[in-house]
């Protein structure tokens, strides 16, 4: 596909999809996002930042950067699936390996293990989506027409 038939951004393009998929994204997005609820913790009578939050939050806009940067470079393909696993992964591993540290009761376990469940999903989607890519199915734009 040439690179001119391309919507101009990767928001664009997305917005093209079908509606389901269109949802999945914005799902993924407010997973991410709603770490913003959960960065400050009160812990008997004091006030403490949360790293994990923190670390999703900052995964989520380095995967965006990468991704847009990429989508500019190499277009609407399944290789931009590449920036969650680079960015998403390291974070994920860590916040998986120490899922024992939250528990379910708590508003914040409970958001910790949607996060698990959206993000996983996400990197497993995405790993496929890049080997597909390299083994020569690559395109996505308008795949659903």
């Amino acid at each position: 596909m040439n690179q001119a038939e391309l919507p101009a951004t990767l928001g664009a393009a997305i917005g093209t999809e079908p509606f389901w998929l269109q949802a999945w994204v914005m799902a993924m997005v407010l997973v991410h996002m709603a770490g913003l609820l959960f960065v400050v913790a009160r812990e008997q009578q004091s006030w403490r930042l949360r790293v994990e939050p923190l670390a999703i939050l900052a995964s989520f806009l380095i995967a965006a950067v990468i991704m847009s940067w990429m989508y500019d470079r190499v277009g609407y393909v399944r290789l931009l699936g590449l920036a969650h696993l680079l960015a998403w992964t390291p974070v994920y591993v860590w916040i998986f390996l120490r899922r024992q540290r939250y528990p379910w009761a708590t508003v914040y376990g409970k958001y910790i293990y949607l996060y698990l469940l959206v993000a996983g999903i996400s990197l497993v989607v995405d790993a496929v989506d890049v080997i597909r890519y390299l083994a020569g199915d690559g395109e996505l734009f308008m795949r659903w027409q």
